[in-house]
């Protein structure tokens, strides 16, 4: 843990404030973490841990697939598409994450129609989570691709996590922390811009019965500043569980014109035999709501 927070430290101390692109990174995924308001940086357990903490990916003892669908608006989609696998030495994973932004009107500077042009961005992740006597370990590299009109960027990027369970109790208390996004940021022909930043630091409690509590911090060392978010999950019934949640971080997409509100978020998860259906809304203000879909299987 010491490790981690004197590098997030670090990063928080150097970083300068400046322009952010790439903003789909910052865009959560797995409807279980997204209908708990966004905590999940301790929780995670899932192959969506690729994305939340990679540490998260170190216990697990299935091979696990999961696809997410959300709607944000303005004809834009996010897509995400995980496999983990478990290993003698760690757990391994990949992902893929897609956003499409559909068509968008292009304008000159008085303000005239100019046609219009497509957006789309793209990430695709390796990562890995082991087991320590101490704490769990995780890391992700990502290959970062982005595309407005004619013009293209590429580029790296890594993140590195870490978590710890404590028994506590008939439960369990768990403390993760993540560093996401660490990387030079991606060039549009000669203008360099950073990529979203964030260290994350959460905590939650597993009851024994299946219920769970979970409240996180988040930093944009670059000009995002914090946010904070906290949420629960209810085990109803055997293999349906019912989560809220509530965050301060907005789920704006730069260049859609889509700027979510912030609040409650509600979600509803459904677990049979090693599969999984989880959805999750959150409020968008005249927008209506953000709709999000998972699709899980472990084997």
């Amino acid at each position: 843990m010491r490790l981690l927070l004197s590098a997030a430290a670090v990063l928080l101390a150097v970083a300068a404030r400046g322009a952010e692109t790439a903003s789909y990174l910052d865009i959560g995924v797995g409807a279980r973490g997204l209908g708990m308001g966004g905590a999940y940086t301790a929780l995670a357990d899932d192959a969506n841990s690729v994305y939340w903490n990679p540490a998260g990916l170190a216990r697990l003892e299935k091979r696990e697939v999961t696809a997410s669908h959300t709607e944000l608006g303005n004809s834009t989609r996010h897509d995400f598409l995980a496999y983990a696998h478990p290993t003698s030495q760690a757990v391994l994973a990949g992902a893929f994450t897609y956003l499409n932004q559909g068509s968008i009107a292009g304008r000159d500077a008085a303000g005239r129609q100019t046609g219009s042009y497509d957006a789309s961005d793209a990430a695709v992740a390796f990562a890995a989570g082991r087991k320590t006597d101490l704490v769990d370990l995780g890391l992700s590299v990502k290959y970062l691709r982005s595309h407005i009109a004619s013009t293209e960027a590429q580029g790296l990027a890594v993140d590195a996590g870490l978590k710890r369970e404590l028994p506590s109790g008939p439960g369990k208390f768990v403390l993760g922390a993540a560093l996401r996004n660490i990387g030079p940021g991606l060039e549009y022909g000669e203008q360099r811009n950073d990529l979203p930043l964030r260290a994350a630091f959460g905590g939650a409690y597993r009851f024994a019965a299946g219920h769970a509590l979970a409240v996180e911090l988040q930093d944009g060392p670059r000009g995002a500043g914090w946010e904070g978010s906290a949420g629960g999950e209810l085990k109803a019934y055997d293999g349906v569980f019912l989560r809220l949640g509530y965050t301060s971080k907005s789920s704006a997409v730069e260049g859609s014109g889509f700027d979510a509100a912030r609040g409650l978020t509600v979600g509803l998860g459904l677990r049979k035999d090693g599969f999984g259906l989880d959805y999750a809304a959150q409020a968008a203000g005249e927008l209506g709501s953000t709709h999000r879909f998972t699709l899980s299987a472990r084997f």
